[in-house]
């Protein structure tokens, strides 16, 4: 045990210092290039309501790989992340904390039936416990996410842990959870191994714990949304079309995998994920990352022979899946 534990100390100090290299980069070079160029790519529905739609599912971005999935009957939040700690406060491994002036300040709605997260990053998880204490979600997540979230301050009532192969259902929706293995980054997944710290202080004590990728069944429509990472052996999909991919692309495994995942899921619509700078705060609005590369997402697409539409959305705009 101890020295897993040196492993995994020395995994995340190397990984701090490759990302303080990577922010004096980022704060040298800032690249500023938002979806203008890709314009013809965006949805986004002419009128906006109040309620939600009585057929189908309305999705709004909300940044990173946060999503907001609203039907007449259910109302779920997949990964929200409002706070946006700075890439040099991650970079030194700093204190963390989530923000509730920032999550008030840009949550659309106080009414939510679920949160899904689908790893315990905190680009994934480190608003979670706050949102569920404002809206009264319950949190479904793996094992790591649910210890690191309750140690936060989450009561255990409040939560739903779940593995590869779980099925929860909820008014309203189905989900379906399925193992996945985290994309690399610098040839190792980041902030891997046991938790080293309750309660979670720094960045690096947001550990990964085990991956999930999520099939939603709600409003008569089936999404498929995970954070980029390769199924595990024992993952399947359940039969049926899906209508919706929502693919986390913001590292190269990723990308190097869209064709052939497009041409397992094989969906009406694939959405491109987790492909702004996280690192930025929401009101700089859409900035892609510096290791982001959608050029190659869009060449990658057109390899593929999965007959879907490629879409994007714009932070807050919504978008409701026909």
């Amino acid at each position: 045990m101890a020295v897993h534990l040196m492993k995994g100390r020395r995994s995340v100090r190397a990984i701090n210092i490759l990302l303080a290299f990577v922010a004096w980069g980022a704060a040298t070079f800032e690249v500023h290039a938002g979806l203008d160029r890709y314009r013809d790519l965006i949805v986004a529905d002419r009128n906006w309501s109040p309620s939600p739609p009585r057929k189908g599912v309305r999705v709004t971005y909300l940044g990173t790989n946060a999503y907001l999935l609203e039907s007449r009957d259910a109302t779920l939040l997949v990964d929200p992340y409002f706070s946006r700690v700075s890439l040099f406060r991650v970079a030194l491994n700093l204190p963390v904390a989530s923000r509730r002036d920032l999550i008030e300040r840009w949550l659309p709605v106080r009414k939510i039936d679920a949160i899904l997260v689908t790893h315990g990053h905190v680009d994934h998880l480190l608003d979670a416990s706050e949102i569920v204490m404002l809206t009264g979600a319950k949190l479904i997540a793996s094992p790591t996410s649910i210890r690191l979230a309750c140690s936060d301050g989450l009561p255990r009532q409040s939560c739903i842990p779940v593995i590869g192969g779980d099925t929860v259902r909820l008014h309203g929706m189905t989900v379906r959870v399925l193992g996945v293995k985290h994309d690399r980054l610098f040839c190792c997944v980041p902030f891997d191994g046991p938790v080293r710290r309750y309660p979670p202080r720094s960045a690096g004590d947001w550990v990964c714990g085990e991956p999930l990728a999520f099939l939603i069944e709600m409003g008569g429509r089936r999404i498929y949304i995970e954070s980029g990472g390769q199924p595990d052996g024992g993952a399947r999909l359940s039969p049926g079309r899906i209508d919706l991919a929502i693919l986390g692309v913001a590292l190269p495994d990723s990308r190097r995998r869209f064709p052939q995942t497009l041409e397992r899921l094989r969906p009406r619509y694939v959405l491109p994920s987790h492909q702004d700078n996280f690192f930025l705060p929401l009101s700089r609005g859409f900035v892609f990352g510096l290791m982001t590369d959608f050029p190659f997402v869009l060449r990658a697409f057109r390899t593929a022979s999965s007959g879907s539409s490629l879409i994007l959305l714009d932070y807050f705009r919504h978008w409701t899946l026909p």
